[in-house]
């Protein structure tokens, strides 16, 4: 995410490319088209967004979302399980997808002249996916080992998943979108196909092609495909509320023996601003301003002059509901947590007070122009512009980068400073190797 957003920072630095303008549609039931053309692109890559994702999931079978991504591979009467590989391997296509907290997107990427395959497959499985038991079973272990993999083996699951929940104690952001393991084998079959028919619907999806052909050449086939596919009233969701913290700072501690360094995170609510271009982009810049090379003030004397650190690194996360801002350090076993902490906020606090060092904001703007400019010529920009609508950032808004351009000033960075950090952080999370966690009352008295 964070070099998709580096992307669109470049593209709203850089005034050489005015031109580019994604090209929309709605059709009558309420699907939306965006095409974002490149002549020379020899592929074409078609990505399909549903707005539905853990956030939306019902609340004892959290993760539903991505067990039907899982399942919309299975095939249909019309395609058939396995037939989507045997077509990507026969012409070197690639397909994937991934499951968030607010959506489900499914990407196709084929040679140019497959578009209208890809198309006829998206709209076959919008409607007629056939969900079996005998697949789902097998399938529910899959997920179930995929979960094992990412949170269970890791070394830092276990805290991560405790993390997050002390991030959102009432909102369904503090799950991940795989869910728990009591989640996953209570999922059945008839949940999904619930879930699909509530769902997999034209007006809650979005398809954006990226390739050589314009909205002229690529609106006649999508609706060739989907025209005929009914648009239904949409569930309503009211999601959870996060309530406020009133100050309050949640830390965490662990002491992990599959751990070889120490990990810290301290994080900060902050809204989600997706949608207000100019205030989106200043928070990205902010990040970029911050830690975004080892150039920048901040890391360069926590990680080259005092060694107080090996990395250091912010991260702006939004969504569809306020999301957070964090602070990332890696710390050697050696090297002292207080200390490191200390600086930390002792810079943020000389920061909110003098001002960002204009220096390390014009070097940001100037790297982000670079990573543009290196970029514009293949498929990984416009791509990365595409996921960038998808997440919400406004699709109207692409083709305005001079307003923007004169909008992201040091000024504006150093207020969204001050918007990160107008209250105490909610989490901190300290996590040791074995033997590095320094001794606690309960720890002494218990002798543990």
């Amino acid at each position: 995410m964070k070099y998709i957003a580096i992307l669109l920072i470049g593209f709203f630095l850089c005034p050489l490319h005015s031109k580019i303008a994604p090209q929309t549609a709605t059709l009558s039931n309420g699907l939306k088209v965006i095409v974002f053309q490149n002549p020379i692109l020899p592929s074409v890559t078609v990505l399909t967004k549903y707005g539905v994702g853990t956030a939306d999931d019902p609340v004892y079978l959290l993760g539903l979302s991505h067990m039907l991504e899982h399942m919309m591979f299975k095939g249909s009467s019309k395609y058939p399980k396995d037939s989507l590989d045997r077509i990507i391997n026969s012409c070197g296509g690639f397909l994937n997808a991934h499951t968030n907290f607010d959506t489900t997107v499914y990407t196709f990427s084929l040679p140019a002249e497959y578009l209208e395959t890809i198309l006829d497959i998206e709209a076959d499985r919008m409607e007629n996916l056939e969900l079996q038991e005998e697949d789902f079973l097998p399938e529910q272990k899959v997920v179930l080992e995929e979960r094992k993999m990412r949170l269970g083996n890791h070394p830092l699951g276990k805290s991560s998943e405790i993390y997050r929940r002390a991030l959102y104690t009432a909102h369904p952001y503090g799950i991940f979108p795989i869910g728990y393991e009591s989640h996953i084998k209570a999922y059945t079959i008839d949940a999904l196909k619930d879930h699909y028919k509530k769902w997999y619907i034209p007006n809650n999806a979005t398809i954006v092609v990226v390739g050589p052909y314009d909205l002229a050449y690529v609106l006649p086939l999508v609706e060739k495909k989907f025209l005929s596919i009914n648009a239904k009233e949409l569930p309503v969701v009211d999601r959870a509320v996060e309530p406020d913290r009133e100050g309050l700072t949640t830390t965490i501690e662990q002491e992990n023996p599959k751990a070889e360094n120490i990990y810290i995170k301290i994080a900060y609510r902050v809204p989600t601003l997706i949608e207000k271009p100019e205030a989106y982009l200043a928070m990205r810049m902010l990040e970029a301003t911050l830690t975004g090379s080892d150039s920048r003030l901040l890391t360069k004397q926590m990680v080259k002059e005092k060694r107080l650190a090996l990395g250091v690194e912010c991260d702006y996360s939004c969504g569809r509901n306020d999301m957070e801002f964090t602070f990332n350090l890696i710390l050697s076993p050696e090297m002292n947590v207080e200390k490191a902490e200390k600086f930390l906020f002792e810079q943020l606090h000389k920061f909110l007070k003098k001002g960002l060092i204009e220096k390390d904001f014009n070097k940001a703007k100037k790297e982000a122009c670079n990573i543009f400019a290196f970029s514009m010529d293949g498929e990984a920009f416009l791509m990365a512009l595409a996921n960038s609508v998808l997440s919400g950032f406004p699709v109207e808004a692409i083709s305005k980068y001079e307003d923007f351009l004169q909008s992201i000033t040091v000024k504006q960075t150093h207020e969204m400073l001050h918007l990160v950090l107008e209250k105490p952080p909610i989490v901190i999370a300290r996590f040791y190797p074995k033997g590095k966690m320094p001794k606690r009352n309960y720890q002494e008295v218990l002798g543990l």
